[in-house]
């Protein structure tokens, strides 16, 4: 199993791509993760880049605020299931201007984090840490607290 989170636009703020890529550093305990930033105003080309990242078995899911809301815990049933169905997971973050219609129309799942609207940033590391999360939950680290 491989995760892969690709966030579109550019990198904005260091102190939270620090805090994300601490949380993949801990997510590889469990699975292998990476990230990506893909900034491209051509619409085509950015729809061709994300495309080309999709390997076969690959479950493509997209944080969109119209997506399924789930809980921590139904977000980490969610995952199981797809480990279980997939060799791949690679999770899609928008930028300002959301995610092109041809890749929302390739996706396997819709999921928001919550009703609200996040900033972009905070949207990247609360979906990582979520999975990150849902990883100790399946492997009974004591992380979460009930």
């Amino acid at each position: 199993m491989k995760l892969k989170f690709i966030f579109l636009g550019k990198k904005m703020s260091e102190p939270i791509d620090a805090m994300i890529i601490n949380y993949l550093k801990r997510l590889n305990v469990y699975v292998k993760s990476d990230y990506l930033y893909l900034q491209e105003k051509n619409q085509a080309k950015l729809e061709q880049k994300i495309l080309s990242t999709i390997k076969p078995n690959t479950c493509l899911i997209i944080l969109d605020e119209n997506g399924k809301s789930l809980n921590t815990l139904e977000y980490t049933q969610f995952i199981e299931d797809k480990i279980s169905r997939y060799s791949s997971i690679l999770f899609v973050v928008g930028d300002a201007y959301g995610i092109p219609n041809k890749i929302l129309n390739s996706s396997n799942y819709l999921i928001a984090l919550s009703k609200m609207t996040f900033p972009h940033l905070l949207a990247r590391l609360i979906l990582v840490e979520q999975t990150y999360r849902s990883f100790t939950i399946l492997n009974n680290h004591p992380y979460h607290h009930e």
